[in-house]
This record gives C-alpha cells, sequence and structure tokens, in this order.
C-alpha cells in the first residue's frame, strides 16, 4: 500500500521542517506550498518531501486538490 501524506502550506517555513519530519514516518509527504512569499517550498523539500508549488494563493480547497491529482496521477492509494 502506498500512502501519500498531502500538506497544504501557505507562509509556513517556522513550522513545516518538523511537520515534514514527523510525517514521514508515516508515508510519502506532498507539501503544496499554496504561493508562499516565504522559504516554505525550500525548507520543506530540505526535509524530504515532495514539493508542488502554486505560483499565486489559491486556497486551501485548491491545493488539496492539486495533492489529490498528484496522487492519483502517481498511483498512491
Amino acid at each position: 500500500m502506498r500512502t501519500l501524506i498531502i500538506i497544504p502550506a501557505y507562509n509556513e517555513e517556522l513550522t513545516i521542517g518538523s511537520v515534514v519530519a514527523l510525517a514521514r514516518k508515516y508515508g510519502d509527504v506532498l507539501v503544496v506550498d499554496d504561493g508562499s512569499s516565504d522559504r516554505t517550498s525550500e525548507i520543506a523539500q530540505n526535509a524530504g518531501a515532495i514539493v508542488v508549488k502554486h505560483e499565486t494563493n489559491m486556497g486551501k480547497g485548491a491545493a488539496l486538490r492539486t495533492g489529490f491529482d498528484y496522487a492519483l496521477a502517481n498511483g498512491y492509494d
């Protein structure tokens, strides 16, 4: 069984690293950076997450849809 943990994030550079590190214990981690203006993407990637970045903030629902689309396209259960 392939599990993907989807984390929508917006300007979360202070906490994203530890959240990703903890979540990796349970499956692969995808962070959908929803147009952050800080280092959220960089820190998430360095912590071991797969990162997809929206160029502009589109909201949590759009970030989750992006995550679900990624999961379906990449064979996650």
